[in-house]
């Protein structure tokens, strides 16, 4: 009942919200740019290998970004929304913050827990990744000796948390270090479990490594120690958007994301689930008046960008759905894969097995310092990530991509890694 109650609501917040209707709906002014741009969800929905998706974001003209892993650029009927609804809020504060777009606002809640197949009572709508891992390890009621066990790859953002813990409280903080080439399930499972005491509490990992792009084999890991009494909390700041998040498949007991990189929503934005079962033991102030958009405990929020969130999920819906979405990813993410290995100079470190494998892709320079290669790039308006103290270039690949870019960023490495 509470999963059909959040498709249903689903469909409320998109008839809301649509774009044809955003100006009738929510007392928007007639001059709204869904209005000057009646064309862009017919364009949204033209065959997948001619998205056209790039017209409607605002890149720079001639640049070439691979860099969504960081922060994904917004496209221009998201921001519309935002600014629309600022312009609405600002007319009667009090009424509208607390009123329709409000509850508008609450109901991105229903989208999100649509979205990775969870229900709204498990959604807290958050500002990034960041602010729901810590929220997490604040929550969690650990004592000194308990132990985490995590990697050396994970994000700052996500271990910032768990270090805290480590400092000021005593907990243990476990890293365990995947090897950067011939990676399989197995391994990783073989790992984590030989890392495993009577003292672990909990098992942290990203869904997808922000260092190598490896994709964490979470059933797995779930299924190894959830019957232990472990939780597992996954920060999943590069997988929603990028890959289908289906909560419950993965059997995580937490999943913290951001709206502003693959899913291409608003900056400062993001959400997180936490399983009902578990809910107890996270005693937290901000969830002691209830997951809502507003409570007494979290106080006023930007609503603007929460209902930009939520926009930018419809959007996604109209590419295809995440399982193209998905597909086309990886598509390029293999095409780049196949020509960067044909370069001397670099080693590729991401995954070659297949269920392993995500939209980043990262190399090791061999004998050429990354700060320069990058510098060079970005003269030549290829924008990557680099890992300085690693000496790793990542690239990352949506949709928006294109082949013609992938062939220009292969050239152009080429030609540096010669020099």
């Amino acid at each position: 009942m509470t999963k059909l109650k959040n498709k249903l609501n689903r469909r409320n917040f998109i008839r809301n919200i649509s774009y044809s209707a955003l100006g009738v709906s929510l007392g928007l002014p007639a001059s709204s740019a869904s209005n000057q741009n009646p064309s862009i969800s017919n364009n949204l929905k033209e065959p997948h290998k001619t998205y056209r998706i790039k017209d409607h974001l605002m890149l720079q003209p001639g640049l070439s970004y691979f860099n969504t892993g960081s922060l994904g650029p917004t496209p221009q009927i998201v921001l519309n929304t935002v600014n629309e609804v600022t312009q609405l809020l600002e007319q009667n504060p009090v009424e509208n913050n607390w009123g329709k777009l409000g509850r508008t606002a609450d109901n991105v809640r229903n989208l999100i827990a649509d979205y990775i197949n969870a229900n709204r009572e498990e959604i807290l709508l958050t500002r990034n990744t960041t602010e729901g891992m810590n929220l997490i390890a604040g929550g969690l009621q650990l004592k000194p000796g308990d132990e985490i066990v995590t990697s050396t790859d994970e994000h700052y953002g996500g271990l910032a948390g768990w270090k805290f813990l480590e400092k000021y409280h005593g907990v243990k903080v476990v890293n365990i270090e995947f090897p950067k080439h011939n990676i399989t399930p197995e391994l990783i499972i073989e790992k984590i479990k030989k890392s495993l005491t009577s003292r672990t509490r909990v098992c942290s990992f990203m869904d997808i490594s922000t260092v190598t792009g490896l994709r964490m084999p979470l059933r797995q890991i779930a299924d190894l120690v959830t019957p232990r009494n472990i939780l597992l909390v996954c920060d999943g700041a590069q997988s929603a958007g990028m890959q289908k998040v289906d909560v419950a498949e993965m059997g995580v007991d937490v999943f913290a994301t951001s709206g502003h990189k693959w899913l291409l929503g608003p900056k400062e934005t993001g959400f997180l689930y936490i399983r009902k079962e578990i809910q107890e033991q996270i005693r937290s102030i901000q969830l002691e008046t209830g997951f809502r958009v507003y409570n007494h405990n979290t106080g006023t929020r930007n609503i603007a960008n929460i209902i930009g969130l939520g926009k930018a999920i419809e959007m996604q819906q109209n590419w295809g759905g995440i399982a193209q979405v998905q597909q086309d990813i990886l598509s390029l993410s293999n095409d780049l894969k196949t020509h960067l290995k044909s370069l001397p100079g670099l080693t590729v470190i991401s995954p070659e097995d297949p269920t392993l494998q995500s939209g980043i892709t990262s190399v090791i320079l061999e004998d050429h310092d990354v700060k320069k290669i990058y510098k060079e790039l970005k003269l030549r308006d290829i924008i990557v990530k680099k890992l300085a103290k690693q000496n790793i270039l990542r690239f990352s690949t949506h949709i928006f991509n294109t082949q013609d870019e992938l062939e220009h960023l292969v050239k152009t490495l080429q030609i540096l890694l010669k020099q």
